[in-house]
């Protein structure tokens, strides 16, 4: 049997199929550009999303209050599109603190002619939809009871005018004749009135200028409040309460649930003592989504915290365990940084848990499963793990704006419940606008 012998680089004439696309030949230069102004590519993700092949978007940019980013601030690039008829499609970058979303995304172009190449930074957004008849119908309400109210309005003053006393038809004079309404231009005295009230504004302007404003006055009360500061500025739910102002940069950075991801990936259980928790670690786990397993842990260190409190009962605040036996109460497997870090973050300088600590510490647990669920909790878990009633649970999430209702039958669905169950359960939904529960003072008795 012969053996063929395979040829030399220089026997035959056949040439080889394969040419160099570029010839580079001596040195390449690297160019980065940093473009801040113009919008440049994109890198654009649509988990789980059927995405339009035809759609333009529009670009925004705007900080974390929702303002229009001043210069040195970073701002946040949001892509926005309502060709759909019924859909709206909104593209952000997602900070959800994982090692994927610390990488910066390079594009690079090569000149062969100039032999330069020129890389330019882009960012990557997650592409996402929303029901546009949602967000139509909660204006449409907001309208509704606006016009409502100024019927109602009218209907007091006329009444008022007609059989009330003469205090009440004084008062209703006085807002008359302080209105400053605009009339016919070619009327003199309406001019008269125009340059009258401009004058007025002008010196209340002035006088007024080192007055706090509304948004200011709105902050100082909602900063007493034992809850996380929302930002009413946010046009999106997912806006109001941020991770950074529910759980904090320093917790983020400290929670680890790499133990909780190679669980999952390995089919192993894990044990926890939060029944809230236990539901959840294996579906976050597996989809990877590291924010929310970060919450997750957040929500559980909360939930042994309040456990090893000890007291309380009446006016009396309940304490906090002394060092060293507060980190065995919490389980040997907490870290201590964690432990100290959320005495820090809910206890006083005394150890000491006073009611509005102990309804601080309720709410941010009651914001970081808003994160978790996708601003729609079932808060019957949540009232077992915290050991509160109904009526407690209720009031932590509307104090958070949430609309918290009975479950209805798409509830039912989602969360498997029979008509047994719909007696016990409640659904806290988080929706814009926020609707905040209404603080009045006592009625004066009948005389």
């Amino acid at each position: 049997m012969s053996e063929k012998k395979r040829k030399r680089h220089g026997e035959g004439d056949a040439r080889p199929n394969k040419k160099t696309a570029i010839a580079t030949q001596g040195t390449v230069k690297v160019e980065l550009l940093e473009n801040k102004d113009a919008l440049g590519p994109l890198l654009a993700a649509t988990p789980g999303l059927h995405f339009p092949s035809r759609i333009a978007f529009k670009p925004y940019k705007h900080n974390n209050n929702g303002k229009v980013p001043l210069p040195g601030q970073t701002a946040e690039l949001l892509l926005q599109s309502s060709d759909h008829s019924r859909l709206d499609y909104a593209a952000r970058e997602e900070q959800d603190g994982s090692s994927e979303s610390q990488l910066k995304d390079y594009v690079g172009v090569f000149d062969p002619a100039t032999g330069k190449l020129q890389i330019v930074p882009v960012k990557r957004v997650t592409v996402r939809s929303t029901l546009r008849s949602e967000t139509e119908e909660m204006r449409e309400e907001q309208a509704r009871l606006e016009a409502r109210q100024n019927t109602m309005t009218a209907k007091r003053h006329a009444l008022a005018a007609e059989f009330g006393s003469k205090k009440s038809r004084k008062a209703i004079e006085d807002m008359t004749l302080n209105a400053i309404r605009s009339a016919n231009a070619d009327d003199p005295a309406a001019v008269r009135n125009e340059s009258v009230a401009e004058n007025v504004l002008a010196n209340m302007a002035d006088l007024t200028s080192a007055m706090p404003s509304k948004n200011d006055l709105e902050a100082a009360v909602s900063s007493g409040k034992p809850r996380p500061t929302p930002n009413m500025a946010a046009e999106f739910p997912g806006d109001v309460y941020p991770v950074d102002s529910v759980i904090g940069e320093e917790l983020m950075t400290m929670i680890e649930v790499s133990d909780w991801v190679e669980a999952s990936k390995a089919g192993q259980g894990v044990n926890v003592s939060s029944k809230y928790v236990a539901k959840r670690i294996v579906k976050l786990a597996k989809n990877k989504q590291i924010m929310k397993l970060k919450a997750l842990r957040f929500i559980l260190l909360c939930v042994e915290f309040n456990a090893a409190l000890f007291g309380g009962g009446g006016s009396r605040a309940k304490k906090i365990p002394p060092k060293g036996k507060l980190e065995a109460l919490m389980g040997e497997d907490t870290p201590i940084t964690q432990v100290n870090a959320i005495r820090r973050k809910f206890g006083t300088e005394t150890n000491d848990m006073p009611r509005w600590n102990t309804d601080n510490l309720m709410t941010h647990v009651a914001a970081a499963a808003l994160i978790v669920d996708d601003f729609e909790v079932d808060v019957n878990d949540l009232r077992d793990d915290l050991k509160i009633e109904n009526k407690e649970i209720r009031q932590y999430f509307m104090e958070l704006g949430c609309r918290v209702t009975g479950p209805t039958e798409a509830d039912r669905t989602k969360y498997k419940l029979t008509k047994a169950d719909t007696s016990n359960h409640y659904i806290a939904k988080l929706k814009l606008p926020l609707q905040f529960p209404r603080i009045g003072g006592p009625r004066k008795g009948r005389k």
